[in-house]
């Protein structure tokens, strides 16, 4: 299997009205279709970004994929015994501990101890977290934080990577030092990653498939695969290829 791949994925949310009908004492319910009829592939070892308008069902993707939630329809495929970790703009960590022990506790079992501890240094390490391992999470900054569940994420040894705006609280200045960040990562441990994002210019710089998602659960594919990082936003090519997204997220806006 090459891809972790969707077929024909539906799923539906239902609320109910809080106020009761005096006739017959019934709860009055709404249905909102979020995904309907779904399909999709994510090739393994690339990362794929999703861009689109809100409420179109990016985030109930990456709960699905992270087998949070389950489709009312339709089949999920990844390869035999792969498992996924799920990072959001909140990440969870150890608020008792310093950042290597935080990152040790996450390397999972078949460890000892020190092999545990040994590893977590070098996922440390890979975030530019090594000058701060003995701080706490609440000595970091926002910023660092997210350098820590991005640590933890990757020491669980999960093979699908989620992330649902991971840099969506962050300032300018963190958010691209996390995006080089994050590339670095891949470049050095390569995952299969879904990255939800609002911001075209993120989807430019990291994804080398940029998906965007239309509220009718069609998707439009654009393949980044031939453009080199770092990658120059201001260049000719990248330009075109911004206006062409933008124009299809408009579109989907207008058919909302």
């Amino acid at each position: 299997m090459d891809a972790v791949a969707l077929q024909h994925i539906k799923k539906s949310y239902t609320s109910y009205s809080s106020e009761i009908v005096l006739t017959g004492q019934t709860r009055q319910s709404r249905t909102r279709q979020v995904l309907r009829d779904l399909s999709v592939c994510f090739p393994i070892g690339q990362l794929t970004v999703i861009v689109g308008r809100s409420g179109c069902g990016k985030s109930t993707l990456l709960k699905l994929l992270a087998g949070k939630e389950q489709p009312d329809a339709g089949q999920i495929e990844m390869p035999q015994g792969w498992h996924s970790a799920l990072l959001s703009p909140d990440p969870y960590v150890i608020t008792w501990t310093n950042v290597q022990r935080n990152v040790a506790m996450a390397c999972g079992v078949g460890k000892t101890p020190e092999e545990r501890y040994e590893k977590a240094r070098d996922f440390v390490r890979l975030v530019g977290l090594e000058d701060y391992a003995d701080l706490t999470p609440a000595e970091l900054s926002t910023g660092m934080k997210q350098r820590l569940g991005l640590a933890r994420v990757l020491a669980g040894q999960a093979e699908l990577l989620l992330m649902d705006e991971p840099f969506a609280s962050l300032d300018f200045l963190t958010r691209e030092e996390l995006q080089a960040q994050l590339l670095a990562v891949q470049r050095a441990m390569p995952r299969t990653i879904v990255l939800v994002t609002h911001q075209l210019d993120e989807a430019l710089l990291l994804g080398q498939k940029i998906l965007v998602m239309h509220p009718d659960s069609t998707l439009r594919e654009f393949d980044l695969t031939s453009y080199d990082y770092p990658r120059d936003l201001s260049a000719p090519p990248m330009q075109a290829l911004k206006r062409e997204i933008t124009d299809q997220c408009r579109r989907s806006s207008a058919n909302a």
